[in-house]
Parts: C-alpha cells; structure tokens; sequence
C-alpha cells in the first residue's frame, strides 16, 4: 500500500483537514464506516498528508523520490534558495481552466465520467438519507408510539432495519461504479496525456533541452503526470461524492428541522476555520520540509555518486556535516509541523464535541418546550433531533472532505498547465515533422557567413560570419583550442541547432529546407563522449539501422575492433551494457558508437574525438577501418592527434569562432603560422622525428581509458561517479539494481529480530516527550468508549416523558459534552506533538548515521550493484521514515486504539452481552473493511505508479541521451517502446478501477449491513425485556392512572434497554474500528521491521578502510620522501573478484622521481593509483611508503600526501571557487587564484561573468571537458602534495592549454614524486622511468631511450602509431 510509510490517516473528522495526500477516501471513505458522530475518536491523534510530492521520502523521489525533486539543482545553500523561490512561484503558478484538463477525453471516457459522477452524486446522497433511518429508529422506541396498544417495536423496528439493507446495496453499486468508471477514464487519459507529454518533449530542438534541465524533464514525465492523473480521475468521483453529501446533508436538515439546523450550521465555520487554518500552516511547513530534506538528500545523492573524489580529498567528515546541517533544517520544520498538527487537531476536536454540547442541549430544549416543528408538522421528537443533527454534521464534514480534492485540482491544473504548454510548443526542429525535402545526400557542404550562440548563453557569440566550403568525398579536419566552437559546427551541421544568421548548405540546398529525419539519416556520428542506452550490445548497434542483420552487425563490429571484446562476453552481442553503458570500459563504448555509426553507412561522417577513448593498439585498428569507412563520403573531424589530422584533405584551425587558417597538413606547415605552432607544441618532447613524437604522444592514449577494463564498474573517478549521480537516475537505478540487489535484500530478511530497545535507547533523551505522548493517547483512548456512554444516555434522555427530568440531565450531559471537548483537545495535542517530536529526532538520527556509515564505507563497497547511488539515496530517505513505525505517530494510535478496543468491549459486554456477542461475530467483517479502506485511503492511483516504471525508465534515458537519439533518427523508435511500456497501465487500471470499486463499495455497504443485523436483533431484545428499568424508575412513573397504563413497565423497560442497545452498538463498533486502525499498522510494522534492520546493519557495518578511524601510525607531510614500493601485490575488484588484475605485482617508485605507466587498457594503470591511494587494499603482498606499510599508516595523513588528477574530473555542484577549495578548505583566495593560474584556469574564469562565484551544476554544462580538468588540477595542487598522481590529467585539454598545464605541472612536480598514466610524448618522454604493463605485470621497464634500444615491447607500442 502507497502510504504505509507515513502516518496513518485520519477518518473522516481529520479528512476535514488531510491534504490531498491522504486526502482521505477520496472515494467517501470512511463516511460509510459509521455515523460521523462516531469517528472522531477513531482517528485523534492521526497525521495530516499535504501534498502528493510529501512523498518525497519514497522518492523521488519518489520516485521521487524520488523525492520529485531535481537533486542537481539543489545542491548548496544558494542552488537551494534559488530552487525555494522557483518552487514558490510554481505554488502560485499559472493553471489551466478545469474543463480543459479533460481535453485528452474520447467518447467512451466521456460516458465512464458521466456514469462515474451519477453514481458519485447518488452515493453522497445516501449518508444523509441514514440520518432519516436513524431518526426513525428513534422514534420506534419512543414511548408515545405505546399510547397504541396495537403497536409491535419488533415489527417496527424490524421494518426499518430493512431500509439498511436498501441503502447497503445502494451503496455498494453507486461506489463500485464511482470508483470504477472514474478510476478507469482518470487512468486512460493520463496514459494518452503521458504519450503526448513525451513525444512533444522528443519533438523538441536540442536548444530547448540546454534551457530546460534533462533530469528535470524526466522527474516532470514521472511528477506532473501524476498530478495530473490524480485531479481528473477518481478525485473527481469523490469531490461530487461529498459535495452530493454536504447538500443533501443541509437540505435533509433543513426540512427535518430548520430551527436545529440553523443553531449547527452557526458552529460549522468555526470548524471549517480550524481545519483551514492547520491545513494551511500544514501545506507551508511539509513544503518547507521537503525542500529541507531535499538539500541533504542533494548532498547525499552527489557526494555518494562521487565517492571517490570525497575520498581522494578525505572530505568524509566535511560531507558528514554538511549532510547533518541540512537535516537539522528539515527536523525544525518536522517538528514546528507536528506542534501545528496538534494545535489543529485538538482544536478541531475541541470545537467538534463543543458543537455536540450546543446542539444536545437545544435539542433537549426544543423537545422539552414542545416547539413545533412546521415542516414535519407535529412537536419535535428525539428522532427528529437526531435525523436533523446527523444530516448537518454529515453535510458539514464532507464540505471539509471535499476540500482536499480542490488542492488535487489545483496542483492538477499547475502541472497541466506545464505539460500542455510543452505539449502545444511548436519545436523548431521537429524530427517527426514531415515537412521539408527529402534527400540522398552527395557530401558538398557549405558553411556561408554562419552566425550563432546557444540558447542557455545568449551573451556568448560561437560564431560571428563563420564560413567554410567542404567538397563532397573530402575529409576535413577541425583543430584549435577549447571552446573555439569545432563541436559547435557539427552541432550546426545536424541540426541540434540552427544558426541566427547566415545559412549553410547541403549539395546547395539550405539544411533548414530538407526534412530534418532525411538530413540525419544522411549523417554518422561517433561524438566523444559516446551515450549507449540501457539495452544490450547488438540493440544498442542497431540504433544505426533499424533493419541489420546480425551478421552485418558483427561486420559493423569487426571493422569498429569491438567484435572481439565483445564475444569474450558470456553472453556476447546479448550483454546488457547498464545504464547509459555503465557496465563498459571508456573504450569499449567508443567501439560500441563507432559500429553504430558504421552501420548506419551515412554520407557524412562526423567524428568528434572518435578514437579518443581508445588505446593506441585500438586506435590504430580502427583508425585503419575508418579510413575505409570514410572511403567515397564527405568527413569531418575533430581531433588533436596528428596521426588523425595530417591525412585530411583540409586542415582548419578554428580560433573564437573563426577559421583563421586552412590547407593540407604540408600547406599549413609551409605557412609557419598558428597550425606550425600548435604542431611544434605537440612535439616540443625531444629531437625525435615527428612522426614517432607523434607516435609515442599517443602511447598516452592507448591508455586513456584505463579504468575502462580494469574497473568498468570500478572506474576511477568520472566513469561511474558521473553515471551515478546524473539526475532522476536514482528510481532507476533501483529498478535496475533490484535483481542485482537480492543478495542486500536477502541480508535484510535473515534477521528478523527487531532491535526494539535499541531504537528506545536512541530515543531516551526525549523520555518526556513519550510520557506526554502516552499520557495524551491514554486520554484519547478513553474518549471515544466514553463518549458512547455520553451519546447513548442523551438519546435515552430524548425518550424521557417526564419533561423536567429531561432539561436536567440534558444540561448536565451537554456539560459532559464540553469537558470531553477540553479532555479531547488537551489530548489530541499532547499526543501528536510530543510522537512528532520523538519521531523527528530520531529519523535525524537515523538518517545522519546511516549516511555517516555510508560516506566511511570502503570504495569496493560501492562497486557492488546493490549499492548503486539510486538505492543508498533511496534508503536514506525512506528507510528511517519507516522506522518511525516503532515510535512516532503509529505508537501513539496503537495505543490509544488498544485503549479504545480494551474499554469498548468492557463497556460492551457490561451493557448486554448478547447483543455484544451477535455484534462481536461481525467484527472480522467491521475489522477488515476499516483496514482495506484505510489501505485505499492514500488514493488509488498511487498504487498504479509502479506500473509506470519501465515508461519513466525509457523516458529518462531517452530525454538524457537526447543529442544521440537525435543523431541517430531513433525518436520513433523510443517512442514506440514508451508506448508499449504503457499498455501494462492501461491493463491494469482496468483491474484496478474494477476490484478498487468492489473493495470500496463493500466497505461502505458492510456498515450498513451491521447497522441492519445490530438494529433488527437489539430490537427484539428490547421488545423481549432484556433489559429492565429500575425499580426506583418504576416506583415513581407507574402510578395508578399513569398515562401508559398497564405498558408503563414495558416502555420504561423499552427506555432503558434503547440506551442499553444504543450503548452496545457504539461501543462495539469503535472497539472494532480500533481493531481495523490497528491492523492496518500491520503493513507498517513489517515494513518498519524491514527498514530497522536494514539501517542498523548498515550503521554497524565496519568499513575495510574506515577514514574516521584515529588508529594508524601519523606522518607529517613534511617528512615523507615518496618512496613507494609493491611488493607481490595480488588484486582483484570487489565487484569482479573472479578476476584477478594483479598477480604477484612489483614495483619500485624512487622519491622525487617521475614514473609513467604505459600500456594496453586493462593493464593494471588506474589500480596502482587506486591501491596507493586505499580505495581498495590488495588481498596478498605490501605496498610501502618510505618503507612503512601502507595499511599502518593513518588513512587521512596518507590521503593528506597525495594529489591526484583523475581522467574524468568530477566537480560538484557549487562554485568554481568551492571546487577548488575542496583540496584544501582553508586555503586563501590569493591561493585558489595562484593555483588557478598554475592550472592554466585562471584567464578563462576571470572571463565568466560571475569569475569563482561562477555555479557549477546538472552536470556543470558550463564548463568544456578541458576547463573542468584545469578546475581538477588546481584542486590537486592546491593541497601541495609530495606525491603527484596523474591518471591522463591532461587528456581533455587542448594542445595549448596541454602544452601550459604541463609546463605547469612539470613546475608542480619539481621535487615529488609522481606517478603519470599519460599517453602523450611530451608527459612520458622525460619520466625517469617508464613502465610497460600488460596483463597486470610489467613487462620492461626503463627510460625512454633505454626502452626504445630494448627493441621490445614499448618499442611495438610507438611504432603502432608511425
């Protein structure tokens, strides 16, 4: 069930007040479950949902959830107030009108809505039409009825119970179809809306994405959708239902009795005050809350997802606390909440039995005057009191559960307005549109006076006048520095993008004239960072062309050189590559998009670092079949190796947007100008001809993925750090990871044992507050029992003859009435507020020390899939919610319903057993209907939301890898599975709409089937004497001459048995609901069971390489030399511990030199910088600094001495300043800007218009692939380590910035040692020793030179690029 996490809801008096979370049977329930006079005692002390997004901690967050929130942009206080504002003009957003949220309506969902809405009006009349039963049911024991000597109560009453069975079966058919038709058209328009929602989205020009976030987008298919749902669908049902109710409630008292009516509704606003005030302030602070919790939960997702950065700058305990003071923000708001919760609650209880004061009382009056009641035209009787009382109450309370549906409405109408504004967007590059030329290309481009610069920077010209001819079958070849705008001209030329002034040509047609599908069809591209989709190798090929054949697709793979590596997979072309082909290395996802692109077999061909992410053995094969490929079509390139660019038939070197020189390789050299330079630069690493400098700069490269084999799911740094924690991934991941996860989940249900002492223990400090707590859920429990005997007596008082007798005890009850409404409001605050309280504090617990055991977890530990970034975010936010089960809110209801039970039944059995037994046998009945109504409370669409996973799932991915889908024509295809995924809702809402209308109908004609059988047998009990008046009573009334004459006995023994009866029946029947409320925790305690278990094991479980441990021998920085030796090493990944990296591995790195590890990917490169920095420890051997073991040494001091640049930097969210702090937290601005200026960073951040304030985040797209390695090299040297570790820390850059940044570095490394995996000549040719791994050992060993006389195979490894 939906809810079960969070509080349980109230019945229909705190429904009044429920947010549209809860907002309580949406459907009626809960009116059909007794009289309202009787509720509510059954849920005081309940908490109040606001908001469907209040279910962030299943979030998105549910979900959403995710939390439904976009974690990327929330990641600091500033992100976080920005977000605040944005959120708060959303609250107040614009809406549509309400009709115009049915636009998705067919016919046939029109007829479900209209059979929906007669059956709803119907339904909401028949609460009222009770109260006209029960007034005749009073009256049938009224003592004037006796004056008749021929009157029979058994067969009077006898004939009234038949109407209960009337009404039953009214109410079992009108809420059937409600809840069934509404449910059904609300789910079937979603679905429609959904499809069009993401086709519209998928029709939209990649500019609209750089504007609108990606991991927003996916949150909005998944959120707003849903809100959407939920204000057209069986809310609808439910808002006519009450409203049918509230009118007829008023128009049945009215003509029963206006005077009364009147009196009860001068009391109604106060109510309605009462609950609009705590609905309110409870809207207010659960939004203040969740984005409260939203800010940790940020700081979670992040810093999880970039476990290793963390560790690598020993930020552990900096994260701990930042995680701890966004909670603190959430736990104020929590616990402000659960005070205003119980102000509103006790307040509204307070005015309820005080309303119940009032009206008894004039009741008593009108009855006791003789007034006369015009409508009805005789005297008022006690049953008219009752009918008119019931009705207004009944009318009044379902005008305040109505009211939740309108906050449906309302968040309804807001996201409607967001999806239909995409919805009716018109896209200016539409792929689906049929419009424009369709074409067979040639290959002759032209560029002519090309203006442009991207939508989400404006200010930034990429192109003023840009101009550039390419002839058809040429290869031209872009170069220049970062951000001169070369991947900008292939955005151009695929038309993400459409430039602002000029035009460029295609075989002389303007791009902007042929059909935007037929273009791309004609184009291929392999981009630099490839995008695969969750799907296995050969769908992932196929995107290149829908209809291959499996043998053209091992062809496309043989010439990309991926088929091998691809059949020493287990399951070959059918392996799954994860999540955005997270389970492939970085060069075997280059492989993957290059056969896609080969198989498409385009005209143009566009590589935008298309061999960048391979090894040079890699690179050369496919650079070989490139060329081939390239044979006959029009080609351009983007890269910086010479080997790539010296064949081209034209060179261009583009600067701030201009071509400021163009020619061949040999043109361009004879000219001396910009190229000669950029080429000098390249080679400035000796005397050797160029073409082996060439060569060896890309013994570099042949590494650069090295993570890739080695640790795929290991990889050090961006790999899966940025896969983890890209936006909205978290539902995915989990989805993804629950099969993978069973080991976890089988863990958390082998102890069942719950610590239940030990979640005492961590409360103990708020022992006060559980007294309180306690002593108030004592009161509450007693209220209703009570109030049974209270209510019963008042309605014996009515039966009175003797008028005097009556005006007293009426006073004196109407007194118990306002002592109830005191008892009952004290009651109901100190209950929830102080269970708030101790609920609040220890979730703060929980969840701090729960993500303190995390972030101190061994980085192996996150490698595993059961700990993917989505499930650990998850857990945080859900895992100590449920364990709130065992305190809190449910603590309370459980003991004040034991209560209620316990004394109910006393009261019951003192009364009249027999009537108690009869009524007892349908407890089961009584108690299964409250709990499955409280099941369906939280809304039935909610239930539906797992069913839309694989959609979101599509969704997400496609909106995330939009520039690949587009490159690839692939929109309909996407499409087509997104809708397919959705035919699983469509099946099921037509189950669901089905047995949620049966399950609802049932409960609500159940109580009348009860009401029926206690009325009819409790009758004939009274009629056969079962209980007799007093003797006292009879001594005074039954005089000779009295006016029953010889049935004086009888109706006084009639008088006392009704209150008797009337007694039984209410006290059984709250005992019974007590029982239902209870039983409906049952869901929560085993789910709470679960999550207990799960977070304890979690805090305690012992980290293998724990940075808040003090142990371990201290150095200072200062002393340590760098001289590092491995010894024997064995090694083999946590999550791959099958395969063994290192076998008996040696190394020695003297201090204060520079060691290059060169080699084939999967070699072994990235794990020494892994193993020296303790992400993992070796299972055999020992690895020494200056001579030390580095497993003694005290984990921080070690991290403290090195610097380490990853190949994929990862920056959080933050500023540029921030960032570069991270390496040293107390570091200066002249330091962050005298590091900033050693990376090379400095010019290009005072460029940004906010400088080091500048934000990075959703990604940092700000930022290119070279400035965000410059901002990583400035956090590394920040910290002035004596170890320098360098895993292709310069790979991103372009030749000048390279050429600057290791001038830099070469100053940096000047007395440290360092450890460089690089591929290019001017890093390795100097190291002093360089080191050839393959296959995890090393195979020589020496300096260049002397490598190169061994004739070996370092030696191999350069002539491969000659």
């Amino acid at each position: 069930m939906e809810g079960e996490g969070e509080g349980v809801p109230l019945q229909d008096l705190n429904n009044n007040n429920n947010n549209n979370q809860n907002n309580q049977n949406q459907n009626g329930g809960g009116e059909g479950s007794l009289s309202p006079i009787l509720t509510p005692g059954v849920e005081g002390g309940g908490e109040i949902k606001i908001d469907p997004r209040d279910r962030s901690d299943s979030l998105v967050f549910s979900e959403t959830g995710t939390q439904y929130t976009d974690f990327n942009t929330k990641k600091d206080d500033k992100d976080g107030k920005d977000k605040d504002d944005k959120d708060k003009k959303e609250e107040v957003g614009p809406m549509v009108g309400f009709f115009q949220l049915f636009r998705f309506a067919e016919p046939l969902d029109m007829l479900f809505m209209i059979i929906g809405s007669i059956s709803a009006v119907g339904a909401g009349v028949a609460m009222p039409a009770l109260s006209i039963v029960l007034g005749q049911v009073m009256d049938a024991f009224a003592p004037s009825k006796f004056l008749d000597e021929s009157y029979s109560l058994y067969d009077d009453v006898s004939k009234i119970s038949v109407y209960f069975l009337y009404i039953a079966a009214g109410m079992f058919v009108l809420c059937y179809a409600e809840v069934a038709f509404w449910t059904m058209a609300g789910e079937r328009q979603s679905v429609r809306c959904r499809k069009l929602y993401f086709r519209a989205i998928l029709s939209q020009e990649i500019g609209w994405y750089d504007i609108t976030k990606a991991s927003e987008l996916s949150t909005r298919i998944a959120s707003d959708t849903q809100l959407f749902q939920e204000a057209i669908g069986e809310k609808v049902g439910s808002f006519l239902h009450f409203t049918s109710t509230f009118i007829s409630g008023f128009v049945i008292g009215l003509i029963n009795g206006w005077q009364l009516a009147l009196v009860i509704l001068a009391l109604t606003p106060l109510l309605a005050a009462a609950g609009a005030f705590m609905t309110k302030m409870m809207t207010d602070l659960t939004k203040k809350g969740q984005d409260s919790y939203a800010k940790a939960g940020a700081v979670a997702e992040e810093k999880i997802g970039s476990i290793r950065t963390v560790v690598t700058f020993s930020g552990e305990e900096r994260e701990s606390q930042r995680y701890y003071d966004r909670l603190a923000e959430a736990m104020v708001v929590g616990k402000k909440k659960g005070v205003m919760n119980g102000i509103g609650i006790g307040l509204v209880f307070f005015i309820l039995f005080g309303s119940y004061s009032l009206a008894f009382w004039y009741g008593s009056k009108l009855i006791a005057d003789g007034s006369w009641n015009p409508v009805k035209d005789h005297a008022w009787t006690g049953g008219d009191v009752l009918t008119v009382f019931f009705s207004v109450i009944m009318g009044a309370m379902a005008l305040g559960q109505a009211a939740p549906s309108v906050t449906n409405f309302a968040n309804g109408r807001g996201a409607a307005h967001k999806i239909f504004g995409v919805i009716d967007r018109q896209s200016k590059i539409d792929p689906f549109s049929k419009k424009g030329i369709e074409i067979a290309a040639q290959g002759n481009i032209d560029f002519n006076n090309v203006s442009f610069s991207y939508p989400s920077r404006p200010d930034v010209k990429i192109f003023n006048g840009f101009n550039l001819s390419i002839k058809q079958g040429q290869t031209v070849a872009l170069v220049g520095d970062s951000g001169g705008g070369k991947s900008s001209a292939i955005a151009l030329l695929e038309r993400f993008y459409d430039p602002e002034d000029g035009q460029i040509l295609l075989d002389g047609v303007d791009i902007r004239e042929i059909n935007v599908s037929s273009l791309r069809l004609n184009i291929g591209l392999v981009s630099q960072e490839p995008v695969l989709f969750g799907v296995s190798i050969e769908d992932n090929i196929r995107y290149g062309n829908e209809n291959a054949t499996m043998e053209q697709i091992i062809d496309a793979s043989r010439a990309a050189n991926a088929h091998d590596f691809i059949s020493a997979l287990p399951e070959g072309y059918k392996t799954q590559v994860g999540e955005k082909g997270v389970q492939m290395s970085g060069g075997q996802k280059q492989r993957i998009a290059i056969a896609r692109a080969i198989i498409k077999n385009p005209k143009i061909l566009l590589l935008d670092e298309a061999t960048s992410a391979l090894d040079s053995a890699s690179e050369k094969e496919v650079q070989v079949a490139l060329d081939n490929v390239m044979k006959g079509r029009t080609v351009i390139v983007i890269a910086h190796r010479l080997s790539t660019i010296e064949n081209s038939d034209i060179i261009a070197v583009v600067r701030k947007g201009q071509i400021i020189e163009q020619g061949t390789h040999d043109e361009l050299l004879a000219k001396e100008g910009v190229y000669t330079s950029l080429v000098r630069r390249q080679q400035s690493g000796g005397d050797k001809k160029e073409q082996k400098k060439s060569g060896v700069k890309e013994i570099e490269k042949e590494e650069e993925r090295e993570t890739s084999d080695s640790a795929s799911s290991s990889s050090v740094e961006g790999e899966s750090d940025e896969n983890l924690t890209a936006g909205g991934k978290g539902k995915r991941k989990r989805r993804g990871g629950k099969g993978k996860g069973k080991k976890g989940g089988k863990k958390k249900e082998e102890k069942s044992k719950v610590p239940i002492m030990r979640i005492a223990r961590m409360n103990r400090v708020e022992w006060p507050y559980f007294v309180t707590g306690s002593v108030g859920a004592l009161i509450n429990g007693t209220i209703m029992p009570i109030f049974a005997i209270i209510f019963s007596e008042i309605l014996k008082v009515f039966q009175t003859p003797d008028i005097e007798d009556m005006k007293r005890r009426a006073a004196l009850l109407a007194m118990w009435f306002v002592i109830l409404a005191i008892g009952s409001g004290v009651a109901n605050f100190l209950q929830i507020a102080s269970f708030t309280y101790i609920g609040e504090k220890l979730t703060h617990r929980l969840r701090h020390q729960s993500f303190r055991s995390i972030i101190r977890q061994d980085v192996g530990w996150f490698d595993l899939p059961e700990n993917a970034t989505g499930i650990l975010t998850n857990d945080l936010a859900t895992e100590a919610t449920h364990v709130q089960g065992m305190t809190s809110q449910r603590l309370g209801l459980l003991l004040q319903n034991l209560v209620t039970t316990i004394v109910g039944l006393i009261i019951a059995f003192v009364a009249g057993w027999k009537l108690t037994l009869v009524i007892l046998a349908c407890v089961p009945v009584i108690g299964f209907s409250a709990k499955v109504e409280m099941d369906f409370m939280g809304g039935f669409s909610k239930e539906g939301k797992e069913s839309y996973g694989k959609s979101s799932q599509i969704a997400t991915e496609a909106i995330s890898g939009i520039r690949t889908v587009a490159a690839f024509n692939a929109e309909e295809k996407i499409y087509g599975k997104f809708e397919y995924a959705l035919a699983d809702p469509i099946r099921l809402s037509i189950r669901k709409g089905n047995v949620a209308g049966v399950v609802f109908g049932f409960t609500q004609a159940v109580m009348f089937l009860v009401w029926a059988l206690g009325y009819w047998y409790g009758g004939k009990l009274v009629n056969d004497g079962e209980w007799k008046a007093k003797q006292s009573t009879l001594d005074e009334y039954c005089q000779p001459g009295n006016i029953f004459g010889d049935r004086c006995e009888e109706v006084w023994d009639t008088i006392e048995g009704f209150g008797q009866m009337q007694r039984v029946f209410f006290a059984i029947v709250l005992s019974a609901m007590g029982i239902g409320n209870a039983s409906a925790f049952a869901p929560d305690m085993a789910k709470a069971t679960t999550a207990t278990n799960a977070i304890f094991a979690l805090i305690d479980r012992v980290s293998k390489i724990d940075p808040f441990a003090k142990s371990g021998q201290p150095i200072s920085p200062a002393d340590v030399k760098g001289d590092i030796k491995f010894a024997n090493v064995q090694f083999a990944y946590p999550s791959r511990p099958n395969r063994q990296i290192f076998a008996d591995f040696t190394l020695d790195i003297p201090a204060g030199k520079k060691v290059a590890l060169v080699g084939d990917s999967g070699g072994g490169k990235s794990t020494v910088i892994s193993l020296l920095e303790r992400f993992y420890d070796p299972s055999a051997g020992s690895i020494t600094l200056d001579g030390i073991e580095i497993k003694d040494i005290n984990l921080l001091q070690l991290r403290a001495v090195y610097g380490l640049v990853g190949q994929e930097p990862f920056l959080f969210s933050g500023t540029i300043l921030e960032n570069i702090r991270y390496g040293k937290p107390d570091a200066t601005l002249e330091e962050v800007i005298d590091c900033a200026k050693a990376a090379n960073a400095h010019d290009f951040i005072s460029a940004l218009p906010n400088q080091y304030d500048t934000q990075l985040g959703d990604k940092f797209t700000q930022l290119s692939g070279g400035q965000k390695q410059r901002v990583a090299i400035a956090r590394a040297i920040i910290r002035n380590p004596k170890i320098l570790l360098l895993d292709e820390a310069t790979s991103a850059l372009d030749t000048v910035s390279e050429k600057e940044v290791q001038i830099a570095l070469d100053n940096v490394m000047k007395g440290r040692t360092v450890v460089v995996i690089a591929h290019r000549l001017s890093t390795i040719i100097n190291a002093d020793i360089i080191a050839v791994f393959k296959g995890g050992r090393i195979v020589e060993q020496g300096s260049h030179q002397e490598l190169l006389e061994m004739n070996g195979y370092y030696t191999k490894l350069v002539s491969r690029q000659l």
